[in-house]
């Protein structure tokens, strides 16, 4: 009678070890996968801050542009008839009238 408690001890001692090596096995690839999850997270937040920068310094490249060429439309408009009022200026005490102003010839 003693056999058979020994036998069933050798089977559950069997199952037990396949147990803990299965457990460890799943408890290793949980481990992996948190740690995969991680750098997946981290590697999205880098690109998109990657992501933000280039687009805040092309925002700044795009509007030193937009400026310098609304400086240079302002000036090709503006220079024209401020020297068209300039010429018209018979003295630096007085500003010209509009009538003086309207009747100078654009140069």
């Amino acid at each position: 009678m003693r056999e058979p408690v020994d036998a069933r001890r050798r089977i559950l001692r069997g199952w037990h070890g396949r147990s803990a090596l299965i457990a460890a096995v799943l408890l290793l690839t949980l481990t992996v996968a948190g740690a995969l999850a991680y750098q997946a997270q981290w590697a999205a937040r880098s690109h998109r801050t990657t992501a933000e920068n280039v687009l805040r310094d092309y925002a700044a490249f795009a509007s030193s542009v937009l400026a310098q060429r609304a400086r240079g439309g302002l000036n090709d408009v503006l220079a024209p008839q401020l020297t068209r009022l300039a010429t018209s200026c018979h003295g630096r005490d007085r500003p010209p009238t509009i009538r003086e102003w309207l009747l100078a010839k654009d140069t």
